[in-house]
C-alpha cells in the first residue's frame, strides 16, 4: 500500500503526463486573438462561467484542456460567507510542483469569489484530467507575483489587457500547494 506521500507524488507525475498531451490549436489560436478584446471579455464573462463548468466535467476535464489548448483545473473551494462547496474553472500554470492560479475577473475591477473563498479557506483541492490533488492555497508576494505574471500572458494575452481595464486592482494570485492529506 502506498504512503499518502507515494500517493500524492503518482497523482502529480499523473498530471504532469496529462499536461505534457495539452496542445494549442484552431480554438486556442482565437481564443489568444479574441481574448485581448474588451468585447470579448464582456461576453465571456457572463457565459463562460455558464460553458466551463459543463465543458470541465465531460472525460474528467480532458475534454476542455484539448478543447481550448490552455492547462485547466476545476477549484474546489469552500464558500467564504456560506460554507458550501464551490468549484471554479481556471487556467493555471506550474511553479514546481505547485499550481498558480489567478483572479482577474476578466478584467473587472473587482476580485472574483473564489480568490475570497481561498482567503477564508486555504484547504481546497484541484482536479486536473480526473486526477484529484489536495491543495493548500497561500497569496503570492509582489516578487511572486511579477516572476509568474509573464507566464499567464504567455498562455493567454487577454491577461496582460485585463491589468488595464482593472483600474490598478492588482489580481490576487494564489500557489496552490499540493498536500498529501
Amino acid at each position: 500500500m502506498a504512503t499518502p506521500d507515494e500517493d500524492l507524488a503518482a497523482r502529480l507525475a499523473q498530471v504532469a503526463q496529462f499536461e505534457k498531451s495539452v496542445r494549442p490549436g484552431p480554438v486556442t489560436r482565437l481564443l489568444r486573438s479574441l481574448g485581448t478584446t474588451a468585447g470579448f471579455a464582456f461576453v465571456y464573462r457572463r457565459i463562460g462561467p455558464i460553458i466551463d463548468p459543463r465543458i470541465a466535467h465531460i472525460r474528467g476535464g480532458r475534454f476542455m484542456a484539448k478543447l481550448y489548448g490552455f492547462p485547466a483545473l476545476l477549484l474546489h473551494t469552500t464558500g467564504a460567507k456560506s460554507g458550501q462547496p464551490r468549484t471554479s474553472p481556471l487556467l493555471y500554470v506550474r511553479d514546481g510542483d505547485d499550481f498558480a492560479v489567478i483572479g482577474t475577473s476578466f478584467g473587472q475591477p473587482r476580485h472574483p469569489g473564489w480568490t475570497a473563498n481561498l482567503r477564508a479557506h486555504p484547504q481546497a483541492s484541484v482536479e486536473i484530467a480526473g486526477i484529484t490533488v489536495s491543495v493548500e492555497a497561500a497569496e503570492v508576494d509582489e516578487t511572486t507575483w511579477t516572476r509568474l505574471f509573464p507566464q499567464f500572458v504567455a498562455i493567454y494575452p487577454g491577461y496582460e489587457n485585463y491589468l488595464v481595464r482593472r483600474g490598478g486592482l492588482t489580481p490576487r494570485m494564489y500557489l496552490l500547494h499540493p498536500s498529501a492529506i
